[in-house]
């Protein structure tokens, strides 16, 4: 009996290492960080996902919507009211006009729904790092992944999920 409750608790264990299986469909709301040198931003988000679409509700952290970044098949956008839209290829080159690097965020995006079940890895000389996750139906999803690149580190935590059966 002791020998099976030992096989079980590893059980448990190794599926706390993983992440998946990956989510077609969600929405996530929580909190951004990203130092840069001396500057700090902090942002609250809400991240709605279907299948090859992404869209990215940034607030403030008292929740006033301030930007919204949209990827599909055309391409990614930001749109900020009383601006004009700003358009790149991919998540990446769109954050590269924005914050001046960039953000590995196609793979954060997989990382946040599952599709890559290792917590951590390199991704175009980002080290990425799952170090928190969280049990939901048959899903282990996470709750804080970090990344970090020369004198830039990317924090995001998830409050909250909802997840579509």
């Amino acid at each position: 009996m002791l020998l099976g409750a030992c096989a079980e608790l590893q059980e448990v264990s190794d599926a706390a290492q993983t992440l998946g299986p990956p989510l077609q469909r969600f929405s996530a709301e929580g909190r951004i960080s990203v130092r840069q040198g001396d500057r700090r931003d902090h942002l609250r988000f809400r991240w709605d996902r279907v299948p090859d679409s992404d869209v990215v509700l940034l607030m403030t952290p008292l929740g006033q919507g301030i930007a919204e970044l949209a990827r599909d098949a055309s391409g990614a956008r930001l749109k900020q009211p009383n601006q004009a839209v700003i358009a790149a290829d991919s998540l990446p080159q769109l954050a590269q006009r924005i914050f001046g690097t960039p953000l590995p965020l196609e793979a954060m995006a997989d990382w946040l729904r599952g599709a890559r079940p290792a917590l951590s890895g390199e991704m175009d000389g980002w080290h990425v790092a799952v170090s928190e996750t969280s049990a939901y139906r048959q899903h282990r999803l996470l709750r804080v992944i970090e990344a970090r690149r020369e004198d830039v580190e990317f924090k995001l935590v998830v409050d909250d999920w909802d997840v579509p059966e």
